[in-house]
């Protein structure tokens, strides 16, 4: 009884996936906002294969917390294959499981970027945060460093966060220089949150994770922002991506 109630409820997944990306369309992972840089960033979870290229044994750094607020940690990850729901046939298992070793979870992991352990990471928010239109958000480190996340768009956000926005855009500012993070002509059924602000490439300045995802078939797309690696007068320079879909 228990077999066959298991088998039901995996074959109702398994085409509640099939008919999310007939009827509606799959996610695309071509058209998400590029990104030039050899820094990788990572969450722990289960997701579709083709979704991790990390291996077991490889050491990232996460952001961890800690007594003492916050810190990059050097993780060993495992990655796990197991039956994915959605695509995988009876006795397939193309999914994947990401962890890392220790008892808490990361807040992220990256790997590729020019730091060490870090015992302490300055942070301003680790809340996840909808960034709805209308909606400005002061972030800084001291009144002469502070930044504004002002956000621009049409519609109103629905039950659950289900929503359908028109020109959709995300800015940036600190009083003298303003820059555009993200900008979509239309949002389907989903809606950019933050996810994280401080400083992590220890230069003082605002770096930001926000999970930019545009349509509802993306679970999660958290981008990492760099203040560091800004080019041409902008403030941050967009480093990274992971790219995590429903269907």
């Amino acid at each position: 009884m228990l077999s066959r109630m298991s088998f039901t409820i995996t074959m109702s997944i398994f085409w509640a996936g099939w008919i999310c990306c007939v009827m509606f369309g799959c996610y695309n992972q071509s058209e998400a906002l590029p990104v030039e840089s050899e820094i990788q960033l990572l969450q722990v979870g289960a997701f579709h294969g083709d979704e991790v290229s990390a291996e077991s044994g490889e050491i990232w750094l996460g952001l961890y917390s800690t007594p003492d607020g916050y810190a990059l940690i050097p993780s060993t990850i495992t990655v796990e294959t197991v039956y994915d729901p959605f695509v995988d046939n009876a006795g397939e298992k193309t999914g994947k499981v990401v962890s890392a070793e220790g008892q808490t979870r990361p807040l992220f992991l990256i790997k590729g970027l020019n730091a060490s352990e870090r015992e302490s990471i300055k942070t301003l928010s680790t809340e996840q945060t909808v960034l709805s239109p209308g909606k400005s958000l002061n972030l800084g480190f001291s009144d002469e460093n502070e930044s504004h996340l002002t956000v621009y768009g049409e519609g109103e956000v629905g039950p659950n966060g289900f929503t359908s926005l028109e020109n959709y855009s995300l800015e940036l500012s600190n009083g003298q220089v303003s820059q555009e993070l993200l900008a979509y002509s239309s949002t389907d059924g989903a809606i950019p949150s933050l996810l994280w602000a401080g400083d992590l490439d220890g230069d003082n300045r605002l770096d930001l994770v926000i999970n930019a995802t545009p349509h509802y078939v993306v679970s999660s797309a958290p981008m990492l922002f760099l203040s560091s690696m800004a080019k041409g007068g902008n403030l941050v320079q967009r480093v990274a991506i992971f790219i995590a879909t429903g269907c």
